[in-house]
């Protein structure tokens, strides 16, 4: 038995310690990784042995591709092991998101069809590193990180992945000493790919600055994936006292009284949205700006998120929420309402009408007393338009944005505040401005904004 295979074992044992009451499938390329796991995992002992099945997908792009599925198959044949083999039946557009995709839902479908427990995958430790560098070239953000790791999620089942401990050298070299068959995939060896420039110029170097570059790798991977655990503990403990609701598709709630620095917040924000929101997508920036709202707590705000979500922030309470495109691009200004002087108008579910006397036997809502030096004979009834200014008694005039801040009017009832105008001047906006003359004299007149189911 060769080191690399005791190893193995202790390190299968830990991993899977039920394997051998477990239906598992391996994705099988025919490579020499998934070969030296294949023939690994055979050599178990029966105690630990998983009832295994081989998954290989032909993506059908290069000439060989037959000839490689035939060595697949006398592979699969020589170890006695059942073989479930797919092919891409691509179109002329390809690119390797949609070759993933479709070799994913091709595993997927083995899984399903074969009711295993989950799945197995060969990558290694070089692997590892190799992601890691990639995730930090291309965003350092710690979600992303550590890449691969050796237990985590694949759709609705578990997935494996027992060689990381191990280096793509000591796979070679045990498949030398035990003579095993496999594919050489010769793409491997160009620089086309980020992957591939890193695996050929980049860690060569690094390891040989420290030939215990792989064995670091994976205690970082192991501490970072612990302490990724421990803060989903901890940060747990603050969800249940935010109050959070869920409905409709969307979750508000009341920021927790905790004191974080600002990349504590976003931290904070990242860890919520993946586990409440795992749809949604949000970038370094967007999380800084919730960051940055969180840490303020004042007046109303909102940051646009991908796909139609956006963050609304309350002072201490927030939500997020998703709008219906056409919800999204409605022009909610367009909607107004002529009101004739001294008639009732239908406005949605209720009725509205300005009056110089109030009815007899009304028993409606008298939404407000306004003082006027000439009754207008017409007046609209709209929502809130950009530009907006009401005058104040003082003869100044206000931004009508700047009033609803001022008065604390939520962000997303701002633009469906009602607003009263009458020859081009606002008289009346929902809850926060009645006009007033500035000089009441004695032919000043009064009228009634009146309101009634």
């Amino acid at each position: 038995m060769t080191t690399l295979t005791q190893t193995f074992n202790q390190h299968w044992q830990q991993l899977l310690p039920h394997a051998s009451k477990s239906k598992l499938i391996l994705a099988f390329s025919g490579g020499v990784d998934s070969t030296v796991l294949l023939d690994l995992l055979i050599h178990l002992p029966e105690t630990t042995r998983p009832n295994l099945s081989l998954a290989y997908f032909n993506h059908q792009l290069r000439a060989d591709s037959d000839q490689e599925e035939q060595l697949v198959r006398q592979i699969a044949a020589a170890y006695q092991v059942p073989l479930h083999v797919g092919h891409w039946q691509h179109g002329q557009q390809t690119s390797e998101a949609t070759a993933r995709q479709a070799r994913y839902d091709f595993l997927a479908d083995v899984l399903q069809e074969t009711a295993a427990d989950g799945l197995i995958t060969a990558h290694h430790g070089d692997d590892l590193l190799e992601t890691m560098l990639l995730k930090l070239i291309r965003s350092g953000e710690l979600n992303e990180l550590p890449g691969l790791k050796a237990l985590t999620e694949f759709r609705d089942w578990s997935l494996w992945r027992p060689l990381l401990p191990f280096s793509k050298e000591a796979l070679r070299e045990y498949a030398g000493q035990q003579q095993l068959i496999h594919i050489e995939d010769t793409t491997n060896q160009l620089d086309f790919t980020p992957r591939n420039r890193l695996r050929h110029h980049v860690v060569p170097i690094l390891k040989q600055e420290n030939p215990q570059l792989l064995a670091h790798t994976n205690l970082f991977s192991d501490e970072l994936v612990t302490q990724q655990k421990l803060a989903h503990q901890f940060l747990g403990l603050w969800y249940e006292k935010m109050n959070l609701e869920q409905k409709n598709g969307q979750i508000s709630g009341t920021f927790p009284a905790i004191e974080l620095d600002l990349m504590g917040w976003q931290l904070f924000w990242q860890d919520f949205v993946q586990i409440y929101l795992p749809d949604l997508q949000c970038d370094h920036q967007q999380l800084q700006q919730i960051a940055a709202l969180t840490r303020e707590s004042q007046g109303h705000h909102r940051v646009d998120l991908q796909n139609d979500w956006c963050f609304l922030q309350t002072y201490q309470q927030f939500t997020f929420k998703r709008f219906a495109p056409e919800q999204k691009n409605s022009t909610k200004t367009e909607i107004s309402y002529s009101l004739p002087l001294n008639q009732w108008q239908q406005v949605d579910d209720d009725q509205f009408g300005v009056f110089e006397q109030i009815p007899l036997n009304f028993t409606g809502e008298l939404v407000a007393q306004l003082q006027v030096n000439v009754v207008p004979t017409k007046f609209m009834l709209r929502h809130r338009q950009v530009g907006d200014r009401v005058q104040l008694t003082n003869g100044h005039w206000q931004k009508l944005s700047r009033r609803q801040i001022d008065a604390k009017v939520p962000f997303s009832q701002r633009d469906q505040a009602w607003v009263l105008v009458a020859t081009d001047q606002i008289l009346w906006v929902q809850n926060i401005y009645n006009y007033k003359l500035s000089n009441v004299g004695e032919t000043a007149k009064i009228i009634y904004v009146l309101r009634k189911n």
